[in-house]
């Protein structure tokens, strides 16, 4: 009897420590919500914590039923799409992705906003450190609100960023000096740092020393082949020559251009190239590869020290994209016109995002730029005309072509 009234006296006891427990956790549940924004309620680690408290404490209650629980995990995806998306606006570019991945009614609400979302987000800046070839390298990721994003990049152990193309970061075997000669790693791996996606690419250049400097190299989807397609050139030689690889293929094609080039871009579903003389190509893959040279009208004779392309919206544009006045020597290509055009002519003023390790750029309107000046004031310097802003960094990850394919158009 003593036993029987032991237990009979604890059992209260104990229930009293569980509610006592609950309370003060959803007390301690409320204080924490109402010092983090409403945001921090979304992400996915935040959402895996909470089920799985709501779990336990489901389970330790004896008065709770399964069907309790599923109603509350439940309640994930039946929150309000106007509340959410209000959300959503607000959160940085990884926790875009993890929102994503929630649940499919969250999914759903990302993919209809992709285009709002990317539009929302400015580049970030992008730091990856030289040192420690032997070990994995940590990729910074930071953007213009201080929201810092770190992480370790997988196969960077030996091997070099080269650029960025499509969301995903370039990286290939560095060798003694600065090349590819001798070296292990001699292949090619692209990482996109938001998805966590990897593509794996052999090296096309077997018994030839090249230096990663003069590399240039961009990703396209080809509905031709129903998967992506690495597109490779090298901005030294004589004679200019691309490659191209088939994602899980390790065969390469190549095609010979008519003159050296200076770059290659995907742009509108098609591939263009610049020669050294400032003439335009076309690059065709499928099915049979081949360069057309294009005729266009207004060849400019400036000199270029490092042209490059660069496109916004649907524009595509020439810039010399040297650190040294004048930064600001940009043309428009037309290509319904099939001309160039200065911007003396259009009379247009620009700001540019500039990488100083890999030569990437982002040209914006000049419209946009006093929202972007306040928000990037740290990265700014003058042009010395006045009329566009630079903003300099190692490296700028632009986050609208994490989510850009550069598909190609069916020929």
């Amino acid at each position: 009897m003593g036993q029987t009234s032991s237990n009979t006296t604890d059992q209260p006891t104990g229930m009293a420590k569980t509610r006592s427990m609950t309370r003060n956790q959803n007390h301690d549940d409320d204080d924490a919500s109402s010092k983090k924004k409403m945001k921090a309620c979304i992400f996915c680690v935040g959402i895996a914590k909470t089920r799985s408290m709501i779990r336990n404490r489901n389970h330790n209650d004896p008065s709770s039923k399964k069907k309790r629980i599923n109603k509350t995990c439940d309640t994930w995806s039946d929150l309000n799409h106007d509340v959410l998306f209000i959300i959503m606006m607000q959160l940085g570019v990884d926790d875009y992705v993890s929102f994503s991945r929630v649940c499919k009614s969250w999914r759903s609400l990302a993919v209809c906003n992709k285009n709002k979302f990317i539009v929302s987000r400015p580049p970030m800046s992008l730091f990856i450190p030289t040192d420690d070839d032997d070990d994995e390298k940590k990729c910074h990721l930071e953007d213009f609100e201080g929201r810092k994003f770190k992480f370790i990049l997988p196969h960077s152990a030996g091997r070099i960023c080269i650029g960025a193309t499509c969301g995903y970061l370039i990286l290939c075997g560095k060798g003694a000096f600065g090349s590819f000669f001798a070296n292990e790693n001699r292949d090619f791996w692209l990482v996109n740092p938001i998805t966590r996606h990897e593509l794996h690419f052999p090296f096309p250049f077997p018994n030839i020393e090249l230096y990663f400097h003069f590399l240039g190299a961009i990703l396209v989807f080809s509905p031709c082949v129903s998967g992506w397609v690495f597109v490779v050139f090298y901005r030294r030689g004589n004679n200019g020559k691309i490659w191209f690889c088939i994602a899980g293929k390790r065969e390469w094609t190549s095609v010979s251009t008519v003159s050296p080039i200076i770059d290659l871009r995907a742009f509108k579903g098609k591939i263009y190239t610049l020669y050294t003389d400032n003439r335009l190509g076309e690059v065709t893959l499928f099915p049979t590869p081949k360069v057309t040279l294009l005729e266009i009208k207004n060849l400019p004779n400036p000199t270029f020290q490092n042209p490059r392309f660069v496109s916004w919206g649907e524009n595509l544009y020439v810039m010399n994209l040297s650190f040294h006045y004048p930064y600001q020597k940009i043309y428009e290509i037309n290509l319904n016109k099939m001309e160039w055009e200065s911007r003396e002519k259009k009379g247009e003023e620009y700001g540019f995002f500039l990488s100083l390790l890999d030569y990437g750029a982002l040209v914006i309107r000049a419209e946009l730029w006093a929202d972007l000046a306040s928000k990037y004031e740290r990265y700014v310097r003058p042009d010395g005309t006045g009329k566009d802003r630079l903003l300099y960094a190692h490296r700028w990850y632009f986050f609208h072509d994490c989510l850009n394919v550069n598909l190609l158009l069916h020929h």
